[in-house]
């Protein structure tokens, strides 16, 4: 068991580090950094690739400012991008030298309930804490306006929704327990000893989870008293979805980001406003940062632009019929995950 670091004990400021990778995210950038500086992240490690919006522009100013570290790469072979980050950023000094760190993106956003700062979240004998997805829908919302994500999207799958893929987590840790960054997991203990792993209701999990590094779910894993999580707007509204389709998912380059994709997240069932009491911060360190306002409102006209001719193109347009048309998904039941699962579970493998 490792003892606590010098930080985290009160002597010294705990050093949080929020890690992201990005490609053509400006329009969000800002609101998302505000959000997570009120929430306790003291720096920024953020990797950029392909940037054609004014993202890279604006990371830049962010970086010369102080408030964040850019590390701007060129994907190299067949490996996903965000693979590639992962290599790169596991070797950064700011990874390497931080107390705590968690690796998420723009659409994902940490919500405490009673910790006030992510550096009180996790216990000082713990490495590792998963904080599950909380998926939030479109709201019924078809365009986009350039208003904070949180406060246009406030209905959500219910806690406990009986779909293993919102219970994906994303992990807060302490990089001197682990050698590599993964997407949703840090890899690779540095000791023989397995790193102490608990969830965000601070209960210890089984030996087993943090042995199982392929383990990124946490289906099953009780949901009750959780202290933090991840909202998940991974769809946003029609349009914004629309920019996300044409865009791709880093992880997964050849995964079509279509209407499955939209019925598989869009869950308009419950009111969840927990987030609001994030927000009067939020809002005061969005205003601090005026001096991008110009950077970013280039982003968001790059963007609006990059829509317009997006729509001009039948499939797009059908696309967007299609998920009017869809509205809200349902949510499954015990027997219809039972009867999905055993259907997946007898596929060939050529299938």
């Amino acid at each position: 068991m490792r003892g606590p670091c010098a930080a985290a004990t009160g002597r010294l400021r705990v050093n949080t580090l929020a890690i992201t990778c990005l490609r053509d995210e400006g329009p969000w950038l800002l609101d998302w950094l505000a959000h997570h500086k009120a929430a306790g992240f003291t720096h920024f490690l953020i990797a950029s690739h392909d940037c054609t919006d004014g993202s890279a522009q604006m990371l830049d100013a962010l970086d010369a400012a102080g408030l964040i570290t850019h590390v701007p790469f060129d994907p190299k072979g067949e490996k996903s991008v965000q693979w590639q980050a992962m290599k790169l950023l596991s070797k950064h000094k700011r990874y390497r030298s931080a107390d705590l760190a968690l690796f998420f993106d723009v659409d994902e956003y940490l919500v405490m309930q009673d910790a006030g700062s992510v550096a009180k979240l996790m216990p000082e004998t713990a490495d590792a804490m998963p904080l599950r997805w909380h998926l939030f829908g479109n709201n019924g919302f078809g365009t986009w306006d350039d208003v904070p994500v949180p406060e246009r999207f406030t209905m959500a799958a219910p806690d406990g929704i009986t779909l293993p893929l919102a219970h994906f987590f994303k992990t807060l840790h302490r990089p001197k327990a682990f050698r590599d960054l993964g997407v949703h997991r840090p890899k690779n203990p540095k000791d023989q000893d397995l790193p102490n792993w608990v969830s965000a209701s601070g209960a210890a999990l089984p030996t087993a989870f943090a042995a199982t590094q392929a383990r990124i779910n946490l289906f099953g894993v009780p949901h009750e008293k959780e202290r933090a999580w991840l909202n998940h707007y991974s769809v946003r509204s029609i349009e914004e979805f629309v920019l996300k389709s044409a865009r791709g998912l880093p992880n997964h380059m050849q995964k079509p980001v279509g209407a499955g994709y939209w019925a598989e997240r869009n869950f308009n069932i419950t009111p969840d406003t927990r987030i609001t009491a994030m927000r009067p911060a939020a809002h005061k360190l969005r205003s601090e940062m005026a001096a991008f306002e110009p950077l970013h409102q280039a982003c968001v006209a790059a963007h609006r632009a990059r829509l317009k001719t997006l729509m001009s193109q039948r499939d797009v347009v059908e696309l967007m019929w299609q998920l009017t048309l869809m509205g809200g998904s349902t949510p499954p039941g015990p027997t219809q995950l039972a009867a999905h699962l055993a259907r997946l579970k007898a596929l060939t493998p050529e299938a």
